[in-house]
């Protein structure tokens, strides 16, 4: 996969509060999959926001988009709610396949959703920056399978890997 692009929702790290972990975390993990360039964004929990930056990558053709944040009951996390707003198709076994072997019973708790906007594949993550990783992790051999299927039937790209 050449290209993921990493969205942080956090009020707090976006106001400087305190430092994001999720994005080096993961940015380090990606590349050490092959992924040759990851981007990333810090934003606060606004689902406008959110959508307008998942909309953004969406036009550009971004093959893979992840959110870390504002997954679970919190009044202020809306990311499934924004994310919902801008996909088109749901690919719901991804999640299912985290919760079900997540290695917390926490990851039950998670409103977190996938699906398809236009040839980009949206996901989003936990806020814990150990969960996020285990999450992709465990995601990853499916993420890159309908990466590839996408980017294959577009022709917006080469094989994934």
């Amino acid at each position: 996969m050449d290209h993921v692009h990493l969205i942080t929702l956090s009020d707090r790290a976006s106001r400087g509060e305190y430092q994001d972990q999720s994005t080096p975390l993961l940015t380090e993990w990606l590349k050490g999959q092959g992924v040759q360039s990851v981007t990333a964004a810090l934003l606060p929990d606004e689902p406008d926001q959110l959508e307008q930056d998942l909309r953004g990558q969406v036009a550009a053709g971004t093959p893979l988009v992840l959110t870390c944040g504002g997954t679970g009951f919190g009044t202020r996390d809306t990311t499934p709610e924004a994310t919902r707003s801008v996909i088109e198709r749901e690919a719901p076994g991804i999640c299912e396949l985290i919760r079900a072997r997540g290695g917390h019973p926490l990851a039950f708790a998670s409103r977190a959703v996938c699906g398809i906007a236009g040839h980009t594949v949206i996901l989003n993550l936990s806020g814990r920056p150990a969960a996020a990783l285990e999450q992709i992790q465990l995601a990853w051999p499916l993420l890159a399978h309908a990466v590839g299927v996408l980017r294959k039937e577009s022709n917006a790209g080469g094989p994934c890997t």
